[in-house]
């Protein structure tokens, strides 16, 4: 993972956060919980990325950002 780079953005409209690791490339997705995708590398399976979808409901759900990711 590119660790000296992370980009967040959020889209009021669609109430989703995008967070990326590095330059943006072609990625799987991946169910993590009913709220967030990981998105992997098909190759390395390397995390280059997470979506938060109904991020203000998510929020308030889980009180803080913590999310576990599988390896």
């Amino acid at each position: 993972m590119e660790k000296d780079k992370i980009v967040m953005s959020y889209d009021r409209d669609a109430d989703t956060v995008y967070i990326s690791f590095g330059k943006p490339r072609k990625a799987v997705s991946e169910e993590v919980d009913p709220y967030v995708v990981v998105r992997r590398d098909p190759k390395t399976r390397e995390m280059v990325g997470i979506t938060i979808t109904n991020f203000s409901k998510y929020f308030e759900i889980k009180k803080k950002l913590s999310i576990e990711i599988p390896a």
